[in-house]
């Protein structure tokens, strides 16, 4: 199966190595016109992927008796959970500000640090 699978990819790779060749003896507008080729080739291909993967999930949803209404409508249940500001911890000596005790601690609670004091002397009760 392994070799199976390398010999496929080899001849692949032979079939671009081939196109390069042929694309290098080619000049701009006839490079522009394969280009051109090429990307609707490359649609069409893409188109047809499509058709076969909507084909096979229809398939499928119709042996588990979905609908593809019921597999959105699945979706939209899952939302994410609203999350609420975090509570305030601290507030400031003069009652003006909060902090929750995330993030940089504010410049009133530095100071009472660096004074020697603790921060909880600041928590809400």
């Amino acid at each position: 199966m392994v070799e199976r699978r390398q010999s496929a990819n080899d001849e692949v790779e032979d079939r671009i190595k081939q196109i390069a060749e042929i694309a290098d003896t080619l000049d701009y507008p006839e490079l522009l016109r394969l280009r051109d080729m090429m990307q609707a080739k490359y649609e069409a291909k893409a188109d047809a992927a499509r058709e076969k993967v909507i084909e096979e999930t229809k398939i499928k949803f119709a042996q588990l008796g979905l609908t593809f209404e019921d597999v959105i409508t699945s979706q939209r249940k899952r939302k994410a959970a609203v999350r609420k500001p975090a509570v305030a911890k601290y507030r400031s000596p003069d009652g003006t500000k909060d902090w929750n005790g995330r993030g940089a601690k504010p410049k009133w609670i530095r100071e009472h640090e660096e004074a020697g004091g603790n921060r909880d002397d600041f928590l809400i009760t």
